[in-house]
């Protein structure tokens, strides 16, 4: 007899939490609804914007991988004479300029599908080089139309560039995010970003995007830019006049052109020019090529993560909301106890649960209003109960002295 009854203690538990959650489940759907109008609106952006800042702001560290070439405003005017597009034959300068300090790769973050580039030279004794793929753009999703490289003198070319994406987050139009493909009318396309790694890694292979971009939800999916990479401080970085021996700086020995920095390394080419394309950043404002800078670095060094779907947040929401009210029904905590514990359990679950969903726990606020309403709707029904409880038992009490009476 006394083990049935030991056996069903678990299942009337189990029947207990049941009907707890079941009463709870209104106002965790509620929660997780409020939480999503909230973000929706903006309302928490603040918080997180400054959580994310802080932990963007904490992690910087020099590249072992990428160096930057500068075309800067004072670049434009007297290199390259102020002219837009680029003028081709001062570009061609630069490049095999860059080339002889022999870096492993090369990338080139301009347009340069005018025709005018249509008799750019690609010289023998140049490492590896990425070219940049503008694009038409279009309003319609999938029909921007790729650009030929080098004024479409040899469409081979094509297959060593990529489209330089990246990604505002929908919510504050902050740039946070890259992709590896991009969806074109041409079909998936590599971007910018994924084509230099792949050459970086593998200097030997052809980039072909109809193999790179394979399995073509995980090539779209948006992935975290991990922003280590600072100018003027992490990110190695030389102006172009310096690299063509304009500045009056000396070099190595008599190549005074010659940088030992960009041995074997990386190389990016790109314009900080007429900030005519800057980027707002968890850590500031950054030209774009500095962003693709970090998404680069972010592909090499394995740490690219994704973002997860709202179905998916609403389903850890709701797992972290069910497993604060286990908590607080297996302890049977008061109210006082449960603020005590409670709100240090609600910071950590949130704190777990956007490590697990974002990678980086600067996005705790998709989970902490929820899980902050759950707790105060549990302190409540707990409140309710015992004032139920107090006023059955006061009753009882009443007829029970009343009985006493009459007998």
């Amino acid at each position: 007899m006394g083990e049935q009854s030991i056996k069903h203690v678990p299942q009337r538990r189990t029947r207990r939490f049941l009907t707890v959650l079941r009463t709870a489940l209104p106002a965790i759907l509620l929660a997780i609804a409020g939480t999503y109008i909230l973000s929706r609106l903006g309302t928490l952006h603040g918080l997180e914007r400054l959580a994310l800042d802080a932990e963007m702001a904490a992690s910087p560290r020099p590249s072992t991988s990428i160096c930057l070439v500068k075309i800067t405003d004072k670049d434009y005017d007297e290199v390259f004479g102020g002219r837009s597009p680029l003028q081709p034959d001062k570009l061609h300068d630069l490049i095999s300029a860059i080339a002889l300090s022999k870096p492993a790769i090369i990338g080139v973050d301009i347009d340069t599908s005018h025709p005018q580039f249509g008799n750019f030279k690609i010289e023998p004794d140049w490492p590896p080089v990425i070219w940049e793929r503008d694009i038409s753009s279009n309003e319609q999703i999938g029909q921007d139309e790729p650009l030929d490289v080098l004024g479409g003198q040899d469409l081979t070319i094509n297959r060593s560039s990529g489209i330089p994406v990246l990604l505002d987050d929908p919510d504050d139009k902050v740039t946070r995010f890259y992709t590896r493909c991009v969806r074109t009318k041409a079909g998936l396309e590599s971007t910018f970003a994924y084509a230099l790694a792949i050459a970086y890694r593998n200097p030997k292979v052809v980039i072909n995007s109809a193999q790179t971009c394979t399995g073509a939800d995980d090539a779209l999916q948006p992935l975290f830019i991990r922003f280590a990479l600072r100018q003027g401080t992490t990110l190695y970085e030389k102006d172009a006049a310096q690299i063509l021996g304009l500045s009056g700086e000396k070099g190595d020995g008599d190549q005074r052109r010659t940088v030992p920095e960009l041995a074997n390394k990386m190389v990016l080419i790109g314009g900080t020019y007429r900030d005519y394309d800057r980027h707002f950043t968890p850590v500031g404002i950054m030209p774009g090529v500095a962003v693709l800078a970090n998404a680069i670095d972010t592909e090499l060094e394995g740490g690219a993560i994704k973002t997860s779907p709202r179905w998916v947040l609403f389903i850890l929401e709701f797992f972290a909301s069910a497993l604060l009210v286990l908590l607080f029904h297996l302890y049977a905590l008061t109210p006082r106890r449960a603020l005590f514990w409670g709100l240090p359990l609600t910071v950590v679950l949130s704190l777990i649960f956007s490590f697990i969903s974002f990678h980086t726990f600067s996005r705790f606020v998709n989970f902490a209003p929820t899980l902050l309403a759950v707790l105060l709707f549990e302190i409540y029904e707990y409140i309710r109960h015992e004032s139920i409880l107090s006023v059955v038992g006061s009753e009882k009490n009443l007829e029970s002295d009343n009985h006493e009476v009459e007998s």
